[in-house]
């Protein structure tokens, strides 16, 4: 069995595609609401336990109290935004034949809870890009089953999804996310299910865990100073990080950019994350879909491209390059030649809803 609860459910490919639209770019403010524990450092989505599909969504408490558990597909770091845990959360739990299992979806990075038969390869949504929508099942999930809940949320999505499934034979379950797929978990059927107080806690426990992980890396990128080399005729090439990458976590921030960029200097964008981003000029000029061809793809060609205002300049996505068989650096690299003084903003169009943005002053 597999419920969905969510306002509106995912579409075709090209609504569910669009996982950083219009409603993440109004969206910057947080990740719902702090989990329930004094901790004010960090914040983990919604309550843990007590989500539903928007109105406050008692659903998953009242799953969990009827017998099942409710685990996290992924959480955020309200305080900052721009740590993205990308674990399921508890990594591991128990339940009995039959009882469901609740997994919300309180990030701002979307994620799938995704099942293949026993054996079979991982699925990649980067050469199928068809898995963003759900494949549901009509009955209990067994070893032999494909089931996927598809990308959640999606830019449609109202208040924190939810994604629901039971399990028809005791065995070990793993399963995965197709946006990240070393985002794995683990579920052990059996005859009983532990209690949703333990399932709770120890999900608690490893995101705090991870959270601290991202965000002593952020504070590690945010600190750098920017890298310069000097060239023979005179000008500054200026090297920005895309982000950066634990080894549980996500960082959507840019380096720091340098104050101040003269004119015929250049500004080279390097992707040595485990993410693909793009570096998008223009303001209201820049897509809002990360799937459009003029996102994917340099705009308006290879670089270098020279920067003026008022102009729609992109690098493509840049693709990640701490993955096993990560492409040349030369292939996560782009290059800018400021031009007009002035102030130049960009986004990653990928990460906007994580508030992955910064900006460039040019003088003369």
């Amino acid at each position: 069995m597999v419920r969905v609860r969510s306002r509106r459910a995912v579409g075709a490919f090209g609504a569910a595609t669009l996982l950083v639209g219009l409603a993440g770019l109004i969206g910057l403010l947080g990740v719902g609401q702090a989990i329930a524990a004094p901790n004010p450092m960090t914040t983990m989505g919604d309550a843990a336990g007590s989500t539903g599909s928007g109105a406050g969504g008692s659903a998953a408490a009242s799953t969990a109290a009827a017998g099942g558990i409710t685990l996290k597909a992924g959480i955020s770091s309200v305080a900052s935004g721009k740590v993205a845990v990308l674990e399921f959360l508890p990594e591991r739990a128990s339940v009995a034949v039959g009882d469901p299992v609740t997994w919300t979806f309180p990030s701002t990075e979307p994620h799938s809870v995704t099942f293949v038969p026993a054996g079979a390869p991982q699925p990649r949504f980067q050469t199928d890009p068809s898995l963003a929508a759900p494949t549901p099942t009509t009955g209990p999930v067994t070893t032999s089953t494909f089931v996927n809940s598809g990308l959640l949320p999606t830019p449609t999505s109202e208040g924190v999804p939810t994604f629901t499934l039971t399990f028809g034979a005791p065995g070990t379950y793993s399963y995965f996310c197709i946006l990240h797929p070393n985002m794995v978990g683990t579920l052990d059927v059996g005859a009983t299910t532990e209690p949703q107080r333990a399932v709770t806690a120890r999900g608690y426990d490893e995101g705090i865990r991870y959270v601290r992980e991202g965000r002593a890396a952020q504070r590690a990128l945010l600190a750098e100073a920017p890298v310069r080399t000097r060239n023979a005729d005179g000008t500054t090439t200026w090297t920005v990080e895309m982000g950066t990458s634990t080894e549980h976590t996500e960082v959507y921030s840019y380096a720091p950019s340098p104050t101040t960029v003269r004119t015929g200097d250049t500004v080279t964008f390097v992707n040595d994350s485990a993410a693909p981003h793009t570096s998008s000029f223009g303001g209201k000029l820049v897509p809002l879909d990360p799937e459009a061809p003029t996102v994917k793809a340099p705009v308006p060609g290879p670089g270098p491209l020279r920067l003026v205002p008022d102009t729609y300049l992109n690098t493509g996505w840049l693709p990640p390059g701490k993955v096993p068989g990560a492409a040349p650096l030369a292939a996560r690299s782009f290059s800018f030649v400021a031009g007009e003084p002035g102030r130049y903003e960009y986004v990653c169009v990928l990460h906007v809803p994580s508030g992955m943005a910064g900006s460039i002053r040019v003088r003369d």
